[in-house]
Order: structure tokens, then sequence, then C-alpha cells
């Protein structure tokens, strides 16, 4: 995981000044760790998805024209260009909200478990289950 440390305050209208990355691959401690930074937001990008936007952001002096920036509404966008930096979503995280068991409260998820009558419903289920398992422990690194 990719993070993306940006200021809160504007430098310009609708601009704010991009003041570090992190990564795992990263040496060190983590700027919240390590840097005094104070009123600063938090962009997360998953570099499996986006391998080539660490290459695209170097450190730059802190009086310098930004290469990138954060607008207003949270996005990365080219200072030069203006164009928004596209960041890919990790495609099974995408597929996992868009199922029909995502957003249900504990509650509601007991009821869909009770409304299951018959065997093919109980598999789908297992299914499912079994998806975000394997989700979960690559996400988390638990099969190294």
């Amino acid at each position: 995981m990719l993070r993306i440390y940006y200021s809160n305050e504007e430098y310009e209208p609708d601009k704010h000044r991009i003041i570090t990355t992190y990564s795992e691959r990263t040496l060190g401690d983590k700027p919240e760790d390590s840097i005094p930074i104070s009123n600063y937001s938090v962009i997360e990008v998953e570099e499996r998805y986006n391998p080539n936007w660490s290459r695209l952001y170097s450190y730059q002096e802190p009086d310098s024209p930004p290469k990138f920036y954060v607008n207003n509404s949270g996005q990365i966008v080219n200072n030069d260009t203006g164009q928004v930096v596209i960041i890919n979503p990790n495609p099974q995280k995408e597929a996992y909200k868009l199922s029909q068991l995502y957003g249900l409260t504990h509650e509601q998820l007991d009821n869909h478990i009770d409304g299951i009558s018959n065997l093919s419903e109980a598999k789908e289920f297992m299914r499912k289950q079994a998806h975000v398992i394997l989700w979960l422990v690559k996400q988390t690194k638990l099969d190294e």
C-alpha cells in the first residue's frame, strides 16, 4: 500500500501540496511516526494495481511548484496538464463491494443466514465466504 500524505491547507485555490509518500517497500519509519506532520490527510493507493504511481512522485523542494497536487475532491492532479491521475482500484475489493452481503449489519447478516433454506443456497453462501476469506488472506499476506 502506498500512502500519499498531503496538506489540508490550500497553497492555491483547490490545490493541496503533497508532503511525502510512504510505501511498505520504503525503508524507515512511517512519516506519522518520524516527522512532525500536522494538519494532513492521506490517500491510500494499492501499488499492486498502480505500479507506476511511486515513480511519478519524487521529493520536491517545498518552495518549488509541485508536479502533482490533491484537489478538494481528494483526486491527485498533474500540475502541468491539469489531468486527474487515474488510480486503479483493487478489482477483488470492488467486486466484493458489489456483492449482496456488503453493507449488511450483523443482524441483517444473521437474518440472511436464517433465510437459507436449501443446499444450493447454503453452497452459494459458503462460496461467497470462501472468496472473502481468500481475499483477506491474500491482502494480509497470511499465506506467506
